[in-house]
């Protein structure tokens, strides 16, 4: 079993889409109906445009055909086996053999159980490879608990690993001046400054025009400039236009940094990228790169840290600011769809993880949090009395 990427010339419905995953078994063809699955899933429903994500569903098909094939597993043979399913033996073998996490299992999963789904409609199985289960799940707090009609239970697939509930990671006031004071590198600060004030992805930072930067004298307002961002010029998770704000405090750095910094970097460049950021050569940085990471792992602070942290410290933040003004009366907003905009999230469901976080360490937030961040928040959420 192999996995390739098309070409150029790869059509669906006269659209081209290269580096689409294709799937070719050890006699060198192709695996339509897996082909056929991966084409409807990431293109024909229309909600999965990320070429990143076509490279994970293509990975995740892969990785299960190559273990049904390495095992002489017909993947439609899915009848049970001294009561263990196909997905069950695939799952034990992932995690006891290889050692995969229970949440890379279970995203697996998630995506085999569509598969299968899938190739029960088109007649290629006669039944589904996992029976459900009734499970209790935990109500919803707060902004969401309204919506809730499943009377504490749920029904799931029987292959699923129970996975604990991670909190999400987040940095208080004092380790982000900690993180800050340790950065001697201008570059570097900048890019850790735009996930915590205004909450970019590490991918969107990377790859960031230079066109964004304005002069901040030229701004109408005095506390922030707001920033339209255009997948057709950077990288934006699904393709999702989105507008956020820069203070102007920000704006003011990256202003002359331009000026200064990135012109002596690119200095001797025939062909100067249009990318705000650039490595110590000049260069724009790979959307593929790990020198973010690597640099922040570098520093010399007692906590980790990563970008993707800083994305949610500014969530986590600014949420529970919004929060604050709209039970004294300051915002007329919906603050969770104020911080999903922001972020670019494209349900909203995926921003109310940050509530349940809130309303879990509610007395932390009020009281020390609240006091430590304030600051930060200060910054971040100016906009919102403009």
């Amino acid at each position: 079993m192999d996995l390739v990427f098309s070409s150029d010339d790869f059509e669906v419905r006269s659209i081209r889409y290269p580096e689409f995953p294709i799937l070719v078994d050890e006699q060198g063809e192709i695996e339509t109906q897996a082909l056929d699955f991966l084409i409807y899933h990431c293109l024909k429903r229309g909600s999965v445009q990320s070429q990143n994500s076509w490279r994970t569903y293509g990975q995740d098909l892969y990785d299960f055909f190559s273990f049904c094939e390495a095992n002489a597993i017909d993947w439609r043979n899915i009848e049970h086996r001294q009561d263990e399913t196909l997905l069950g033996l695939y799952r034990d073998v992932s995690m006891k053999q290889f050692g995969v996490g229970a949440s890379t299992i279970n995203r697996r999963l998630r995506f085999l159980i569509k598969f299968y789904h899938y190739a029960y409609n088109h007649g290629w199985v006669a039944t589904l490879p996992y029976e459900l289960e009734s499970v209790v799940v935990r109500k919803p707090k707060g902004f969401l608990a309204h919506t809730d009609t499943s009377g504490g239970m749920a029904a799931r697939p029987d292959v699923m690993l129970k996975q604990p509930h991670t909190k999400i990671k987040l940095l208080n006031r004092e380790q982000v001046n900690q993180l800050l004071t340790a950065i001697s590198n201008k570059t570097l600060k900048l890019m850790v400054k735009l996930c915590l004030l205004v909450g970019l992805r590490k991918s969107e930072i990377l790859t960031f025009p230079i066109s964004y930067v304005t002069n901040p004298s030229n701004a109408s307002s005095r506390s922030h400039i707001k920033v339209d961002l255009n997948p057709a010029e950077m990288r934006i998770k699904g393709s999702k236009a989105r507008s956020v704000t820069v203070p102007v405090t920000l704006m003011s750095d990256l202003w002359d940094y331009v000026i200064h910094e990135r012109s002596a970097l690119l200095k001797g460049q025939e062909n100067p990228t249009d990318r705000l950021f650039v490595t110590q050569d000049g260069e724009a940085y790979s959307q593929k790169s790990v020198t973010f990471n690597n640099q922040l792992k570098a520093l010399n602070v007692d906590f980790n840290v990563h970008p993707h942290m800083l994305r949610h410290t500014f969530a986590t933040h600014t949420l529970n600011d919004l929060e604050q003004r709209k039970s004294k009366g300051k915002l007329a907003g919906n603050p969770l769809q104020i911080v999903k905009e922001l972020l670019g999230h494209s349900s909203i469901s995926t921003t109310a993880d940050y509530l349940h976080f809130l309303h879990e360490i509610e007395d932390d937030l009020t009281t020390e949090y609240q006091l430590e961040i304030e600051g930060l928040c200060d910054e971040v959420t100016g906009v919102l009395s403009a």
